[in-house]
């Protein structure tokens, strides 16, 4: 009888232990960051054949125009070398992790983005329709 409550006494003090124990997951927001605004900046890349582009002083913008949790839909306003514009329509998903975000353009082309602070956005824009062309977009939030 002594044998089963010591028993008893070590069980119960394992499953304290273990219920004790600290959480060292990294904790990540609940809150899920608002995309929705304009976000503007440079565009750098390469466009097969013509190598590598670095539009300078040109910008080219994001356009978020609605969000509804991680879900999010806008557009794209690229500059091209002739000097007129194209835009172009997306939408894409924010991860879990609350950090990073995919997007597809509605014709061609997909983008992994990073949210590096709440007003600026690495985008890495790749288009695999001809001419293949691969960009690396600092983007900060203008509106």
């Amino acid at each position: 009888m002594k044998g089963m409550f010591c028993l008893a006494c070590l069980c119960a003090i394992a499953l304290c232990a273990g219920c004790s124990t600290v959480d060292t997951a990294p904790q990540v927001s609940k809150e899920t960051p608002s995309l929705v605004g304009n976000w503007s900046g440079p565009v750098k890349g390469y466009i097969e054949g013509v190598g590598f582009r670095d539009s300078g002083d040109v910008s080219m913008t994001l356009i978020i125009t609605e969000q509804q949790d991680r879900l999010f839909t806008g557009y794209m306003i690229f500059p091209l070398q002739s000097g007129s514009t194209r835009i172009e329509n997306f939408f894409g998903v924010i991860n879990r992790d609350k950090k990073t975000f995919r997007i597809v353009e509605h014709t061609s082309g997909y983008g992994d983005g990073t949210l590096v602070s709440e007003d600026e956005i690495e985008l890495m824009y790749l288009d695999d329709t001809e001419p293949t062309m691969l960009t690396l977009d600092i983007l900060k939030r203008t509106v």
